[in-house]
């Protein structure tokens, strides 16, 4: 018997475990995950379309209507303001110069126009003083007559029978007879000249006060058409609008100027950030318009104030009526410009979110129409 029948061979039969032998599978197993992935991402991930947004932010500029000094700032990066108050006062003093200018030339015009009135009243008093003098001599005049008249005529009465009897020359009694005549005869004439010199002291009476009145309506004329009057009131409000003050309530954000400084026509002195409501500014691109309206439901995702706020639901408060060039932040490509429409929504809860921070705006995706879904 040789030596290779006496051999003796040990074999052991071991069992590889089964998982061992996926190894060979994966392939297979790929294909299945991608495919369970493709599903779900089918059937939940379409569940939902997300837009871009920023919560509003609203800022007042404080800035002035004329170039000027800035006398004083008021206020400080971070006070809390409230509408109508002050938060700058500029320079007036080339306004106060201009004002008190007119004020002078107002004031001359003024006095002139005093002297005026008064030289014309001195005129007409003494136009009316003259007129009652002359009055006052007639009436005396008119009543010395008369005494004299009667006193004559009584004298003529005694000396008649002596002169008659020739006791008396006939030269005195002959001027005293032609003396009485003569008063009789201007006793008839001086009622009719007193009824006139009367007439004429009303006539400047009445002249007076008529003269008076029509100066009065020409110095009230006169001063409404003023163009200094005017120009003054001009000057009052622009001195006014050299106050600068908030329109709302608000917070100051920044302090663009400092005393001293010279701020053109329309620069910014300071910026307000104003208070309300927080409302959140969408962004819906043209190649996805939708058929969203007023009063669609929304949950948004701050950028800033997730950890503090979490999601925060809200609906759509106002859609934009035409196409608009969105903010570049909206476009997928660096620099390409992307048009579409703005959309506010409003929160349905009070929340504090950073005025301007950026918003994740998430809508069912069922509002959307199918053409924008296959884009």
């Amino acid at each position: 018997m040789s030596n290779t029948d006496n051999t003796t061979f040990h074999v052991t039969d071991y069992k590889r475990p089964w998982w061992k032998g996926l190894r060979n599978w994966w392939p297979l197993l790929v294909f299945i995950a991608v495919t369970v992935m493709t599903v779900g991402l089918y059937t939940n991930g379409g569940k939902y379309r997300v837009l871009t947004g920023t919560a509003e932010r609203i800022v007042e500029t404080i800035a002035p209507l004329d170039t000027a000094r800035i006398a004083s700032i008021e206020v400080a990066v971070g006070d809390h303001v409230k509408a109508g108050d002050i938060i700058a006062h500029l320079n007036t003093a080339m306004i106060d110069a201009e004002a008190a200018v007119l004020r002078e030339q107002i004031e001359q015009s003024q006095l002139e126009s005093q002297l005026e009135q008064l030289t014309l009243e001195r005129q007409f008093s003494s136009a009316l003083q003259e007129a009652e003098q002359a009055l006052r001599e007639a009436e005396l005049e008119y009543k010395v007559s008369q005494v004299e008249h009667e006193a004559l005529t009584k004298e003529i009465n005694r000396l008649q029978p002596l002169y008659e009897q020739r006791l008396i020359e006939a030269e005195l009694f002959v001027a005293k007879k032609a003396r009485e005549e003569v008063l009789g005869e201007m006793l008839k004439l001086m009622p009719t000249n007193i009824q006139a010199l009367q007439q004429d002291v009303e006539q400047s009476k009445s002249q007076k006060a008529s003269a008076m009145q029509r100066l009065e309506a020409m110095k009230q004329s006169a001063t409404e058409n003023s163009g200094n009057g005017e120009t003054l009131n001009l000057l009052k409000i622009r001195r006014d609008a050299y106050t600068l003050r908030v329109q709302q309530d608000g917070v100051v954000v920044s302090i663009d100027c400092q005393a001293g400084d010279v701020i053109e026509s329309g620069g910014s002195i300071a910026s307000i950030l104003i208070d309300g409501p927080a409302r959140i500014v969408g962004f819906l691109p043209e190649n996805n318009l939708s058929t969203i309206e007023v009063g669609t439901p929304a949950n948004f995702y701050p950028s800033v104030s997730l950890k503090d706020t979490g999601v925060i639901p809200g609906h759509v408060l106002q859609i934009s009526p035409a196409i608009y060039s969105l903010p570049e932040r909206v476009s997928p490509i660096r620099g390409q410009v992307v048009r579409g429409r703005r959309v506010i929504f409003e929160l349905d809860k009070e929340v504090t979110l950073v005025p301007g921070e950026s918003i994740s705006i998430e809508i069912e995706a069922s509002l959307f129409p199918k053409e924008s879904l296959d884009n």
